[in-house]
């Protein structure tokens, strides 16, 4: 009878175990697939640089974003609408930059968001 218990015990040990792994597999590769990577599709080397991003994941269409600042990596984040396009004409100012794109739309962004208040 004391055996009978034991590998009774051990089962449900080992059913517990495996849930909670099969669990957290699971959940690793759905973070995995929702996780975006990002491509720079263009680039616009100056004082701000202008780096255009591909943002693709598993599901759905890629979207575009713009980083502005000093270097690729690091840098304020401006979203392109969907339908835009992603290659913006970049105008230098002053007061900040402007993308324009081809359909007309415009994001005008102020040096004090990718500067710092410089």
């Amino acid at each position: 009878m004391d055996t009978a218990k034991r590998g009774c015990l051990l089962n449900v040990l080992l059913f517990v175990l495996g849930a909670v792994v099969g669990t957290g597999m699971t959940a690793v590769l759905v973070v995995l697939a929702f996780l975006p990577s990002r491509d720079t599709t263009s680039a616009d080397p100056g004082d701000p640089g202008v780096w255009v991003k591909e943002v693709d994941t598993l599901l759905g269409a890629p979207e575009y974003e713009v980083w502005l600042g000093a270097s690729e990596d690091h840098g304020h984040v401006v979203e392109i609408p969907a339908g835009w396009g992603h290659e913006p004409e970049v105008v230098r100012s002053a007061e900040g930059v402007e993308l324009r794109f081809r359909n007309g739309g415009r994001i005008f962004v102020p040096v004090s968001a990718y500067a710092g208040g410089r």
